[in-house]
This record gives structure tokens, sequence and C-alpha cells, in this order.
């Protein structure tokens, strides 16, 4: 077999089955929200919540894949600090500034929403982030404007990661990684024992996740640390051995220390298995060949296409459910919670996806342009940087 991340497609970084799945991913966050926003808040198993656990879990392999993908980007461009930086900030920043400015207009009207709703204690917790973010506006505000929201103790500042826009705490997470992972490489590389050291303090802070996700949040790079690196190992471990059985082996070893030590630090066993077990089988189609019928569907024109604008749907869908939301409650009032999800989904869904297709075509490419350009003029101007 030869080595994948090394042929066709890949010598440009781009494994098609992993941009299928981005398109998988951020739908399975927006069909939860959808139903959240619905009051459709069960089943639970003991004390997990099943659609949380899913959308925690699709969060969770968007994080493993920010590991593989700046991994890759690091040992094979080899960028400086501050370029590396600036692209980064240019492929996240715009689009999330625009979203955010959007679900800060909102804010009072998604609590508005969530009080239609009968008074479960679910539809009350989430009503109280829009309660929570207007009493704090300006310091979540510029907390979330600098992605600084994932720092915050939840003894000083409760909730913070999730007010105004709910799924921006993986925003301040992936900032932290960025700025941290070119360290975390060459601490790697270049020192003895770096690699096993650093996988032994991720998975310390998995093992004590639980008292991490209680001080802070997920949002909190210590908390989500081990899944950066199970993104990490899969490329240099699986991606990058030629060797079949050692890929497997890596792949395989790196699939039960994620769900043992997530399962045993936080209690969530739903979410390990669900986020492990996905990454599993897409890797196992994309690297080995096998499940073949997973890597049609992944490549398929709809998913490359969801995959391509899912950074955009990821954000944009929150506001866009709370905006329709408001016509429903005011000029229909439904009383039916099935009628209210179809209500909901209907214009919903075809609202995300033009939004979240003029947001890539509008915000999305020209910014990663721009990074690109800077990145060229600098190497074009110091040629030593080649």
């Amino acid at each position: 077999m030869v080595n994948v991340a090394r042929t066709g497609s890949q010598r440009s970084g781009r494994i098609p089955e992993l941009d299928g799945l981005r398109g998988v991913l951020a739908w399975t966050v927006v069909a939860t929200h959808i139903f959240f926003c619905c009051g459709w808040f069960g089943p639970n198993i003991g004390m997990q919540n099943i659609p949380s656990e899913t959308a925690a879990a699709a969060v969770d392999v968007f994080i493993i894949l920010s590991g593989f993908a700046i991994t890759r980007l690091l040992l094979v461009e080899q960028e400086e600090y501050r370029p590396y930086l600036f692209r980064r900030a240019c492929r996240i920043v715009p689009v999330y500034w625009a979203a955010l400015a959007f679900a800060i207009a909102l804010n009072a009207q998604m609590g508005a929403n969530f009080r239609h709703l009968p008074p479960t204690p679910a539809a009350q917790f989430f009503a109280a982030f829009s309660d929570i973010g207007a009493r704090r506006i300006w310091t979540d505000a510029i907390l979330h404007f600098f992605l600084l929201h994932g720092l915050a103790p939840s003894a000083l500042l409760p909730s913070a990661p999730y007010t105004f826009l709910g799924v921006a705490w993986s925003l301040s997470l992936e900032w932290q990684f960025y700025c941290i992972a070119p360290l975390a490489v060459v601490f790697a590389c270049r020192r003895q024992f770096g690699l096993p050291i650093l996988v032994i303090t991720c998975a310390a802070t998995a093992l004590f996740s639980g008292a991490i996700l209680t001080a802070f949040s997920p949002a909190f790079l210590p908390a989500k640390a081990i899944f950066f690196l199970a993104g990490a190992l899969t490329y240099v471990g699986v991606f990058e051995q030629p060797n079949r059985l050692k890929a497997s082996g890596v792949l395989v070893g790196s699939y039960v220390a994620l769900v043992i030590l997530w399962w045993v630090g936080c209690g969530r066993s739903i979410e390990a298995m669900a986020a492990a077990s996905s990454w599993l089988l897409v890797v196992a189609a994309a690297r080995f060949g096998y499940l073949r019928p997973v890597s049609r569907v992944l490549n398929s024109t709809l998913l490359q296409f969801l995959g391509r604008i899912s950074y955009s749907t990821y954000l944009f869908h929150a506001p866009i459910i709370t905006l329709v939301q408001a016509g429903i409650w005011r000029w229909i009032n439904p009383q039916d919670p099935t009628a209210l999800l179809i209500l909901t989904a209907i214009p919903s869904i075809p609202a995300t996806l033009l939004v979240s297709e003029l947001s890539w075509r509008w915000i999305e490419r020209p910014f990663q342009r721009l990074g690109c350009e800077f990145t060229f003029r600098r190497l074009t101007a110091n040629p030593a940087l080649r």
C-alpha cells in the first residue's frame, strides 16, 4: 500500500474522506440544535443526554481533525510562527466575528424563543445563557472578540464560553491550540523524550478532565488536549507510517487510549465511544482502503460540498435558527412540538446552506487568500525562509 499521505491530492494535504467527514459533523451539530430549540431534549441514559453527547462527540472529532491538519501543516510546511499564526487567524477569525455580531444582536431573542417552550429545566438552562450574556454584555463580548472566553475560570465568569454564540467555545479552544502547537511540535521533534513527555502530559490532563471541566470548561485547552494529540498521532503514526501493521497498531492504540482516558477522566462514555469510533472508521477507510461504502459516501458530491462550507455552517446555524423561530413565534405560535420542529427545520436548513455558501465565497475564501498572499510576500522578500 502506497503511503496515502504522500500521493495524489494528499500532497496538498487534502484527504477527501476528511472533507466529507466535516460535512457530517457540522450537520450533526445543526440537527441537534434544531431539536433542542424545539424542546426535544431527550432521551437520557443514566446521567448522559444522548443528543448532547452526540453533538459533543461531533465537536471532538472536529478537534481531532484540527490536531491532524495542524500537525501536518507544521511538519510539511515548516512555516515561521508569525505567518503561520496570521494565516490561522485569517482562516477562522473574520467569519467568526461576523457570526458573533449576528448572535449578539439576537441574544435577547434566543432567550425569548426558549421561554416559549414548556418550562422544563433544559429549556430554562438554555434560556439562562441569554440572560447571562445580557448582564455581562461588555465583558463577555470583549472576551469572545479576542477568543479569550475559554480561559475564563467558572468561579469568576460562569458560562462565559457559551454566551451569545454557543458553539464558539470551540473557537477559543482552537486558538489556544494554534498558539501552542508549533512549540509542542518543536518540543516533540527536537528534545530527547519530547514526544513521550507530551503524550504523558496529555494523558494526565485527560484523567483529570472532570476537575478541569468543573474549574474551567471544555474550551480550556488542557481539558481537550488528548483529542488534539489523537489527531497529531494519526498523522505521524498512521498516514506517515508506510508499514500497514505498525500504522494499524497506532490507530487502534490511539482509539483504545482515547476512549479509556476520556471515559475515566470525566465519565462521558457515550461521547468517548462515539468520537473515537467515528474517527477510527473514517481513518480506516481513508488510509487502508477498508469500508469502501464509507469512502464512497464521504466522497459524494453532497458531502464534499457540505464539508467545504462546514465552518460557516457550524458558526451561523444557531443565529439563523433563532431568527427563524422569532418569526414562527410571532406569526404562527404553534402549540405542538412536532409542528414547531417541522416549521423550524424547513426554512432553517436551506437558509443555513445559503448563508454558509455566501460566507464561504465572500468571507472565508478571500481571507484565506489574504493569509496565503502574506506568506508568499514574506517568502519572496526573504528567500532564506523557504
